[in-house]
């Protein structure tokens, strides 16, 4: 792919959402360990939500199910750094190609920023199946003894629902963000959430097409940073049975590489010197081309955050795992997500 190819790749997974809401939940971190200290503190279970009725149950998606799709030629991994390179690049660059052209897949991503020793999470839930595209999106806060905690302030970026939906053949879709969330870990140590659809920052009609879908037009590459031989520091290819593992180091002193998050960063941070300081991604693809894990370790610095903080630095770690089961693949299964599509496909 030519260099100034890579200018024109939409972003759709970290972008200016996950840049956002790890920095605000990093400055949620900061001000929760200040009040936790200071027993300045808002329970959320006060108006906590309760988790109705759902079938859902993330322990039944299967990630062991690898898709279908004709296995690559035989790959031959060179030991030239260079060579390497060149291989982990091209490896993703077909992976990025399929998951927007294969018609079904699924996906859930896993967020976690760690700032001063404390936590914040999120849970997102993509499928695409034939005309069909879903997505949820769980964004939470830490808890501080056995409760959680929020931070009226920060709220529409620490601990909201969101839902989307859009149906190719109807040329129809809907998204929602909601105000209020709670969740709890089931026997399955899996997590559910309580959302109140009846209390929303907003309810807007999609009226472009998602861009997992090729039907979008717009070239789709699933991470935030730009990976090229430009981009890479070093590279690692394995095969491991089925699969190929790549680890990619990224140079962070190339403005190429974070150009579509710095902005968010320095701005987030109130301060101009804010920068990554590291990179590392390893990837899982299948012997078809598919993508099978993303796992993306962030850590940035900032000298001078909002003019208080020294040497203030923060670690995200984004880990998405793919899923091409039935089970997966069926939209009906998601919380809140059912009802939410026949309201939209009722309005056509």
């Amino acid at each position: 792919m030519h260099q100034e190819d890579v200018a024109i790749r939409r972003i759709i997974h970290t972008s200016k959402k996950h840049m956002v809401q790890g920095i605000v939940a990093m400055c949620l971190a900061i001000l929760v360990m200040i009040f936790c200290n200071v027993g300045a503190i808002i329970f959320l279970h006060k108006n906590r939500i309760t988790i109705g009725e759902t079938s859902f149950n993330p322990s039944k998606m299967n990630v062991a199910i690898r898709p279908q799709g004709e296995k690559m030629a035989d790959i031959i991994i060179p030991t030239n750094q260079d060579e390497l390179i060149d291989l982990a690049v091209e490896l993703i660059e077909i992976a990025n190609y399929n998951i927007q052209h294969d018609s079904k897949v699924a996906f859930a991503v896993n967020t976690k920023t760690s700032v001063l020793g404390m936590d914040t999470g999120g849970i997102r839930y993509y499928v695409k199946n034939d005309e069909e595209y879903f997505q949820a999106d769980y964004f939470y806060v830490p808890q501080c003894g056995s409760n959680q905690i929020i931070i009226a302030a920060a709220a529409e970026n620490t601990n909201y629902g969101y839902r989307a939906y859009y149906n190719l053949s109807k040329y129809i879709g809907r998204e929602q963000k909601a105000k209020k969330l709670s969740y709890e870990i089931d026997s399955n140590a899996s997590i559910l959430f309580g959302v109140c659809w009846d209390v929303l920052y907003f309810d807007n009609s999609l009226t472009q097409i998602p861009e997992l879908m090729a039907e979008s037009g717009e070239e789709y590459f699933y991470y935030n940073y730009i990976v090229n031989k430009d981009t890479v520091l070093s590279a690692t290819v394995v095969h491991i049975d089925d699969y190929y593992e790549i680890v990619v180091d990224l140079d962070c002193s190339k403005n190429e590489t974070t150009i579509h998050g710095i902005k968010y960063l320095t701005d987030a941070t109130g301060d101009s010197g804010a920068r990554y300081t590291q990179i590392v991604q390893k990837i899982q693809i299948w012997d078809n081309g598919r993508f099978k894990m993303y796992n993306s370790a962030d850590t940035w610095l900032s000298p001078k955050a909002y003019g208080v903080f020294l040497n203030l630095s923060s670690t995200n770690d984004y880990r998405t795992t793919f899923y091409y089961d039935d089970y997966s693949l069926d939209i009906d299964n998601y919380q809140y997500a059912t009802e939410f599509k026949e309201s939209v496909l009722s309005q056509n």
